[in-house]
This record gives structure tokens, C-alpha cells and sequence, in this order.
């Protein structure tokens, strides 16, 4: 399992996915530090990739992303990932020549919202649904 972008956890959560070699976190703080001191996003997407299988299956958890793009999600949390660097991703893990073979998308709130704040979060929702669904089909073309 590879993670990206934790930056919600417990000190029992940090330890049991740091003592596993079946687990790799790549934390939000680490990510932005290392984009801060000049690496690329490219390059820490290379990194990622890296850790993951021939075969993968995206679960896409929309509380990954930084709040001010989808501001509803049931655990809102200071930092994240941007929609273009989510993209970015998604692009190169194809281009890795590794097939996505499923994914699952999910936390997108609209309940309890007003209508424009149902629209915006489905917005995005649907957006990151509309990829995965691109690349799922791209990589089994």
C-alpha cells in the first residue's frame, strides 16, 4: 500500500505504518518540504511511483486535497494536495507504463449542505471521477 498525502493521523497510526515494509506514507509535511527546498512535483511523483506495483488501484479519499477545493468533506484538514498535482499523478503513474486497474472515490459530502455547496463539492467530486475514469480506460486500452 503506498499513501499519499497523510496528514491526519494518531501517533499509533504513524507507528503501525512506519513499522511495516508493506506500507509506504508519503506525508503531506515531507511532500511540501521537499517541493520548498526545490524539488519538482515531477520528481516527487517519480519517487512515488516508484512504490507501487505493476498493478494498481487508486483509492482516492477527497479529505487528500486541500480543503479550499473541496471545503465540505467530512475531515477538512489544513494542507494537501491540489487538484493539478492529483492530475499530475494520475497521468504519471500511466505514463509509468503501469495499468490502474480499479479505483474507488470517496468522502465527496453533500449532505446538510446548502445547494451551492452541494454544487461545488460534487464539482469537484466529479472532476477527480472524470479522470480516474480517463486513465482507468487509458491504461487498458
Amino acid at each position: 500500500m503506498v499513501q499519499v498525502g497523510i496528514r491526519d493521523f494518531c501517533e499509533e497510526e504513524y507507528d503501525f505504518s512506519n513499522s511495516r515494509e508493506d506500507i509506504k506514507t508519503f506525508y503531506d509535511l515531507e511532500l511540501k518540504r521537499r517541493m520548498l527546498k526545490g524539488e519538482t512535483w515531477e520528481q516527487v511523483c517519480k519517487d512515488i511511483i516508484k512504490e507501487l506495483p505493476q498493478n494498481v488501484y487508486i483509492s482516492f479519499d477527497i479529505d487528500g486535497l486541500d480543503p479550499a477545493f473541496c471545503p465540505h468533506t467530512g475531515t477538512p484538514v489544513p494542507g494537501g494536495l491540489s487538484v493539478d498535482q492529483v492530475f499530475f499523478l494520475f497521468r504519471e503513474v500511466h505514463a509509468s507504463g503501469r495499468k490502474i486497474i480499479a479505483f474507488d472515490l470517496n468522502e465527496v459530502s453533500t449532505g446538510g449542505l446548502e445547494e451551492h455547496e452541494v454544487e461545488w463539492d460534487g464539482n469537484v467530486g466529479a472532476r477527480i471521477l472524470y479522470k480516474m475514469c480517463g486513465w482507468l480506460v487509458k491504461s487498458n486500452a
